[in-house]
């Protein structure tokens, strides 16, 4: 039993990490409550200095530090139980531990200086993390502090800039300037106390949005005033239920077919492109002969009503590796020597054109469609999580590829998990995409907030690249964004449907398209010389 001072002192701990895990989780999508990002990280600054003060040991920072963030992920993502409890506990647990990194970080730095003084070190270390979490292999940008601004795209039309991370830098700097007013309000003046107030709220909070409605509204004089040609897009949501029809109910042909008895329901003479979801065809299409595919000879009959529409699909396709061929690491041998590649895939289905493109999905979803680290780390296999079909060890494109209707649209085929995250999309629309769709399958986690969450990061990628985005789930939602990242039309949760729309051609190119996250890239650079100031020199932070 810990004396009694002592056990005041963890009560109030316990407390505080408590409370700023809750308002992490109030905060985000689909409860929403987006205003508590401000001060959800107030508590835990509270906590550190509690931690300081009376000399504890670096354990129990790292304990409360875990509450907190574990109750984040847990309150945000525990949907992934529905896929695999032993996946969604690896997850969980790894980004947790992430999070805490920084905390202790900033801890050691605090102990070093014997006080708690600024907290800017912990807002750099932390955007190192999210770039770290959105580049390794183990890679889950899902709860980026950026994305917490999905659900509200009007506060931050900046991210044509910044990208997220700046809605990050944005949620750190607010909670360091209210932590720093309320923690000195005893030992300032009332008047010093009132201009710092004064400064905080108008320019932490209030500059934001004001910058965020002025861009908004200066991208729309410039958009009205230069771009109008559209492109007429119809998405489907056919809801074929992932675990009962998908891949052992319904056969291939009734799938496809389903799928076009919903576009013909919306598709006219002036459509010009129809949109599949994620691993739409199903039956492992074989690449090396894709025409000679009954899917494709069931798009063509479609097709074939309307001379100048394309049909943009997600597959499953393999392909077979020729004589002399470099071989994959992932391929996987065959009885007669050779070896094929297995592919989640998008393909584009055009009558006047003989030849298919097809592109394969890069950013592999970990522990489902690809083992991170597997040369090293075999045990990883328990954890996979099963979400049928073709799993694990896929090949890849490294590279995104646009697909071009004409010489005026060209369409960037996003598949699911890639458009979490932003720097990647954006490479899309460098190599010429100027509209993005997103095709995806977000029934297995059921009706939770999974598929929510999702559905609004698009959001995101439209403001950060200024594109119309048409997004298409097997169920979940689909429907269509604007480039300001408001959701035009959405379809309802676990219901066949289809959608039409105009989308706008945007051929302007943001600074965040050009550039990424150039955020990162300065705190990545700042973090290094605070991690060389901290184990190797003996110099103090000033207070």
């Amino acid at each position: 039993m810990f004396p009694l001072k002592t056990q005041h002192i963890h009560t109030k701990l316990f407390g505080l990490s408590l409370l700023s895990g809750a308002l992490l989780v109030l905060s985000w999508y689909p409860i929403n409550l987006f205003p508590l990002l401000a001060v959800a990280f107030v508590p835990l600054f509270f906590t550190q200095k509690l931690l300081v003060e009376n000399h504890l040991h670096t354990g129990w920072a790292f304990l409360y530090g875990f509450i907190t963030f574990f109750i984040f992920n847990v309150g945000t993502t525990w949907w992934i139980w529905n896929a695999s409890p032993a996946g969604s506990v690896f997850a969980i647990v790894l980004t947790t531990m992430l999070m805490v990194l920084p905390f202790l970080l900033q801890y050691f730095l605090h102990r070093r200086a014997q006080a708690v003084t600024h907290f800017w070190p912990f807002i750099i270390m932390w955007l190192s993390m999210e770039y770290v979490h959105s580049t390794w292999e183990f890679a889950w940008p899902w709860l980026l502090l950026g994305n917490g601004f999905a659900g509200a795209p009007f506060l931050v039309q900046w991210y044509e800039y910044t990208g997220a991370a700046g809605g990050t830098l944005w949620v750190l700097w607010l909670n360091q300037g209210i932590f720093k007013v309320w923690n000195n309000r005893a030992k300032w003046e009332s008047k010093t106390l009132n201009t710092k107030f004064f400064n905080l709220i108008f320019f932490r909070v209030f500059a934001p949005v004001f910058l965020s409605l002025y861009v908004a509204y200066q991208y729309r004089q410039h958009k009205q005033n230069n771009y109008h040609t559209s492109i007429k897009v119809v998405v489907v949501q056919p809801n074929i239920d992932p675990y009962k029809d998908k891949y052992s109910g319904l056969s291939a042909y009734d799938q496809t077919q389903k799928m076009l008895d919903l576009a013909k329901t919306k598709t006219d003479s002036a459509t010009q492109l129809i949109v599949f979801p994620e691993t739409a065809l199903v039956g492992n299409l074989n690449e090396n002969a894709i025409q000679h595919e009954q899917a494709i000879w069931q798009l063509s009959q479609f097709a074939s009503k309307y001379p100048t529409l394309a049909i943009l699909t997600g597959a499953e396709t393999h392909r077979v590796f020729e004589q002399g061929e470099y071989i994959s690491e992932t391929a996987r041998p065959l009885d007669n020597g050779m070896f094929y590649d297995a592919y989640n895939a998008a393909l584009l289905y055009q009558p006047q054109q003989k030849n298919v493109p097809i592109y394969h999905k890069s950013i592999l979803v970990p522990g489902v469609e690809k083992i991170p680290y597997s040369r090293y780390f075999k045990f990883m296999n328990e954890f996979m999580i099963d979400l049928g079909g073709t799993s694990g060890g896929l090949g890849i494109d490294h590279e995104p590829q646009i697909f071009s209707l004409n010489n005026e649209v060209k369409v960037a085929p996003v598949i699911c998990y890639e458009s979490v995250f932003g720097e990647y999309v954006a490479k899309y629309v460098q190599k010429g995409a100027n509209v993005l769709t997103i095709i995806t399958n977000d029934g297995w986690w059921g009706n939770t907030p999974g598929y929510q969450q999702h559905m609004v990061y698009a959001s995101l990628r439209a403001i950060e690249n200024r594109r119309y985005i048409a997004r298409c789930a097997n169920t979940g939602i689909s429907g269509f964004i604007d480039d300001e990242g408001n959701i035009l039309k959405q379809s309802k949760w676990w219901t066949p449907d289809a959608l039409s729309e105009d989308l706008k051609l945007i051929p302007y190119q943001t600074f965040y398209t050009k550039h990424g996250n150039w955020i990162f890239v300065i705190a990545n650079f700042l973090t290094v010389l605070l991690l060389f100031s901290l184990f190797f020199k003996n110099n103090k932070l000033p207070r």
